[in-house]
């Protein structure tokens, strides 16, 4: 028994060895993926407890994901999907954004979000028009998989912020549109619409107009005429 207890302990200091990942040209460092059920701890405790201590330590009950959105890669930002079972009922994960000062951390923002978890569930793209890579989070699918929701915080390489756009995670199928700085919704259900949206100074999404059914078959001149046309309509 006591060699079986030292062999499962070595297996989880292994299952915890930190490997290089990288992504949009900036060194990423991840941990293995482990399988939740492998290691069976009597009172299991969430690597991010220690207020001393969160970022790249070994949690063998979680799946972190790490990214470094400046520069100055002390500036982390992380995702602990874990199950609710670890975290509160209806929340999955938990996300936050911090410093990593070597043996201590300076935790900015934390909040705990429900995660549908899958392979790959967090792009890089701009969704503000400043040609800066924002963070969006996928969350969980409606109607059998075709709407798809996320949660967007967006990338201040000015000022070494990072902020969490309110309300974006009832988008459906968000998309950003360049060319007039919006964010078009396109949902799928009896008949197919497109809603467009705008960021406020708040940081938290808004409607412009009025959805509008795609009965053009995506034709990309019409709709660059009628996001036009509501934008026109619907300006202050």
């Amino acid at each position: 028994m006591r060699n079986l207890i030292i062999l499962i302990f070595l297996f989880s200091i292994a299952a915890c060895k930190p490997v290089n990942n990288k992504h949009s040209g900036k060194e990423v460092k991840t941990f293995q993926k482990q399988q939740k059920k492998q290691i069976k701890i009597e009172n299991p405790v969430v690597g991010n407890r220690s207020d001393s201590k969160v970022f790249y330590q070994c949690d063998p009950n979680c799946i972190w994901e790490y990214y470094h959105p400046f520069a100055d890669t002390s500036y982390v930002f992380a995702v602990q999907n874990c199950g609710e079972e670890y975290l509160e009922k209806g929340k999955t994960a938990r996300i936050y954004f911090g410093i990593d000062r070597g043996q201590t951390d300076r935790i900015i923002y934390c909040e705990n979000v429900f995660i549908k978890t899958q392979k790959d569930f967090i792009e890089y793209k701009d969704f503000n028009g400043d040609d800066v890579n924002d963070i969006v989070i996928f969350s969980e699918t409606g109607a059998r998989g075709s709407n798809s929701y996320y949660f967007l915080y967006l990338v201040d390489s000015k000022n070494y912020k990072v902020n969490r756009v309110l309300d974006f995670e009832n988008i459906v199928n968000p998309e950003f549109n360049k060319k007039y700085n919006v964010i078009l919704g396109y949902g799928y259900s009896g008949t197919n619409n497109y809603s467009v949206y705008k960021i406020s100074k708040a940081n938290k999404v808004y409607q412009i107009g009025a959805s509008f059914e795609d009965d053009f078959d995506g034709d990309e001149e019409v709709l660059d005429r009628k996001i036009k046309e509501i934008l026109d309509k619907n300006r202050k």
